[in-house]
């Protein structure tokens, strides 16, 4: 019997400690101070090998976006200084998930590269990233208009999302230029690395995703 109550109590106060250590992560400030120092490392970026100030070690940057009932991935590693940046352009269908195109993909000194240079325009005629035109920060994400916020505290991830009707946004993505948006900013407390991603949804259907990682 001692020892289920140690245990109980022991259990107890693990709660409450847990509470306690949790309160006050899913506010706005909390969240604004956790994601807008560290992602204002790369929003803006205008160059891609300029990651490599901020990650000497490598990266990988991931995006995504919808295309006429397709999900067009691009995902460029830079293991490198010095080295072209590669990776692949794939096409893939929304309903199975199927991959049906793949196309090899270089940058290097600032120019783009393909194994198939027509099909890839028609996939990928953005050929850029948002982060080499978007700047974010704690102030920049102070003055938009919070829509929600969200922290687990079984496992530290986090987001925090904005309705925002953004000219940048919405012109990389050939939108109206009042276009209302709800822009999505979403990490972890587990990673101790650089892992970020961003998402921009319409209508409430996700449209595109970008992600850096260290």
């Amino acid at each position: 019997m001692k020892g289920k109550k140690v245990f109980y109590i022991a259990m107890f106060f693990a709660i409450i400690f847990m509470l306690f250590r949790c309160e006050g992560r899913d506010s706005r400030e909390y969240l604004e101070d956790r994601v807008g120092t560290p992602i204002s490392r790369v929003y803006p970026t205008k160059n891609l090998e300029d990651l490599f100030l901020e990650f000497p070690n490598g990266f990988t940057i991931y995006q995504s976006y919808r295309l006429e009932g397709k999900f067009i991935d691009i995902e460029l590693d830079g293991v490198e200084k010095g080295k072209p940046i590669e990776g692949t352009i794939k096409q893939i269908d929304i309903k199975s998930g199927a991959e049906e195109k793949k196309i090899a993909v270089t940058y290097d000194k600032g120019k783009y590269s393909y194994d198939n240079e027509e099909e890839a325009r028609k996939l990928w005629s953005l050929e850029k990233f948002l982060f080499q035109e978007l700047t974010l920060n704690k102030e920049v994400l102070s003055k938009f208009k919070l829509k929600d916020t969200y922290y687990n505290g079984n496992n530290g991830s986090f987001e925090i999302d904005y309705v925002v009707k953004n000219e940048q946004i919405n012109e990389f993505l050939g939108l109206e230029k009042k276009q209302q948006v709800t822009l999505g900013l979403h990490g972890s407390n587990s990673n101790k690395r650089y892992y970020y991603s961003l998402t921009v949804e319409i209508d409430k259907k996700l449209d595109f995703i970008e992600r850096i990682e260290e």
